[in-house]
């Protein structure tokens, strides 16, 4: 008999992203889980250099949108000023998108 799974502790609970996908543990940082990660969440909305460092655990995002578009993904890059959480401006920050929506 298999015993009963114990429930996750919400720290457990929040290292998983769905983004209407199946859920990938946000700990695992191979190359392929981070861009299926950007990938998920760039079919439903933007994200900036700094939204996937801290979000998605994505160390290095400019390398890993230089592989999705390797595979054929047609993301574009707009650079803007942006704040912080802690209210600090960061200029020319890169902000991704998917090109004609989801792909």
């Amino acid at each position: 008999m298999k015993a009963p799974a114990l429930p996750r502790s919400p720290r457990e609970a929040g290292n998983e992203v769905g983004l209407g996908g199946p859920l990938q543990s946000i700990t695992d940082t191979t190359a392929a889980s981070q861009r299926m990660r950007l990938l998920a969440h760039l079919r439903h909305d933007s994200i900036t250099t700094i939204e996937a460092r801290c979000d998605l655990n994505v160390l290095h995002p400019a390398m890993r949108i230089k592989e999705l578009r390797e595979d054929g993904h047609n993301v574009v890059t707009r650079l803007m000023d942006v704040r912080d959480d802690y209210g600090r401006k960061h200029s020319r920050v890169a902000l991704y998108s998917l090109a004609g929506g989801a792909q």
